[in-house]
């Protein structure tokens, strides 16, 4: 089953609170305790709690639904977890009326078929016909790239720059980003879907009015990404800096290529004050 991503995180506590949930197969004691969600009009995710500990009263473990999937999603079965077993299925069926749901009645009139087929953990496989009126509790493509974009996590950092106590009007200021790397970002989502951000650039505003600049991902003391100041500050200028990941998305090692998906992602702003001080020069006979 999937687990409820950052971006959703907040909407998702709200919405328990105001929709119904459904209910899925029962999986093992062992398992996390999992609920489909419907986060906007026939949108679904998963919702996954830590299971409870021998002998503790019920709910949600801390930290709320963070539990992940209890099942391996590895293609073709990478859609949905029916208890431990990874499932994939057509909800609709392809066939409308399939001869392996003849003489089966319909639960009700606006009732469909669909299909699922599913491996279990021991490595067996089991697969159905069934009648449902359920929309599929699985994922889009495009939504499981958008839980891996959500678990993008951009490093900690520091807005470096030299000279680090006082710099000079016109003279070349030195920015880095101190204890970032110049390394890959990866991010997971339903569907075998990853999310991968590429280190692009840094952004840096001075503070002092001049406007955004930007460099390359620099992370240790050069004069690759320098600033000049022509003014003295009052007393500091308040400068910022953020990181820039060029971001694609790959399901089972394979590029995706689907209009909307974000291409950027943006890590937020470190401020730091820059003293910037005044340096005048008399000149006697």
């Amino acid at each position: 089953m999937l687990t409820a991503t950052r971006p959703v995180h907040h909407l998702v506590v709200a919405l328990l609170t105001l929709i119904a949930v459904v209910a899925l197969p029962a999986a093992a004691s062992a398992d996390p305790k999992c609920r489909k969600v419907e986060i906007a009009p026939g949108k679904f995710i998963y919702v996954c709690d830590e299971p409870e500990e021998p002998g503790t009263p019920g709910g949600p473990g801390p930290g709320g639904p963070t539990a992940p999937p209890p099942c391996d999603l590895e293609a073709p079965y990478d859609e949905f977890c029916e208890g431990t077993a990874a499932c994939w299925g057509n909800n609709p069926a392809k066939v409308e009326n399939p001869t392996e749901l003849e003489g089966v009645p319909k639960p009700s009139e606006d009732a469909y078929a669909a299909y699922k087929a599913c491996r279990r953990a021991d490595g067996s496989f089991y697969s159905e016909w069934y009648w449902t009126t359920e929309p599929n509790p699985g994922p889009t493509p495009a939504e499981a790239a958008q839980q891996a974009f959500g678990e993008l996590t951009t490093p900690a950092f520091t807005a470096a720059f030299n000279p680090d106590t006082r710099t000079l009007v016109n003279l070349e200021t030195w920015w880095w980003a101190e204890g970032a790397d110049a390394q890959e970002i990866v991010g997971t989502g339903a569907l075998g879907v990853r999310a991968i951000g590429t280190p692009d650039r840094i952004e840096v505003d001075p503070g002092d009015g001049t406007g955004t600049f930007t460099c390359d991902f620099v992370t240790s003391e050069s004069d690759a990404c320098s600033h000049v100041y022509r003014r003295a500050s009052r007393p500091t200028y308040d400068a910022r800096m953020r990181l820039v990941y060029s971001v694609r998305f790959e399901r089972n090692g394979n590029p995706m290529d689907l209009p909307g998906l974000p291409t950027q992602l943006e890590s937020p702003w470190q401020g730091t004050a820059v003293d910037v001080d005044e340096v005048q020069s008399i000149v006697r006979p």
